[in-house]
């Protein structure tokens, strides 16, 4: 009898999951010019200061543009939606949760998301996890 096969899951561009399901990301914020970057950097890129501050990023944002990916990397089952979503001043590549995963369709431009955490694929016995987006719903926009 052989033995099951065990997935590690590994966390990509985030320090966790908070226990509501948000992933913990973290910003820079630019104490000297108010820019703001995701993923964190150590120098701003707008004014070259050197001493930035981290702030984590909220769940709620806006889509800015989003496409199907009809054929994926290997580990990546296609079709899948990514989505450009604006969070607190900061621009953010991520997995769209979709209605119908069998007919995925692009977010439109500006629709209110909601970031989660989930998996996106996987590679050899690692499950790949990363911080996801859905459109609100209803009970999340009268959070």
């Amino acid at each position: 009898m052989t033995a099951p096969r065990t997935v590690t899951p590994r966390f990509l561009g985030a320090e966790g999951v908070r226990p509501d399901g948000t992933p913990i990301l973290t910003i820079s914020v630019c104490p000297r010019c108010a820019s703001r970057w995701f993923p964190p950097r150590e120098i701003c890129s707008a004014c070259a200061h050197d001493v930035l501050e981290p702030a984590d990023m909220g769940r709620d944002g806006i889509a800015y543009a989003s496409t199907v990916v009809r054929i994926g990397p290997p580990g990546f089952t296609a079709p899948y939606v990514l989505s450009y979503v604006d969070i607190d001043g900061v621009r953010l590549l991520a997995h769209t949760d979709v209605a119908d995963p069998g007919e995925p369709q692009a977010l439109l431009p500006d629709t209110p998301v909601v970031v989660t955490a989930g998996p996106i694929g996987t590679t050899g016995d690692v499950e790949l996890w990363a911080h996801r987006v859905h459109a609100a719903g209803p009970q999340e926009d009268e959070r």
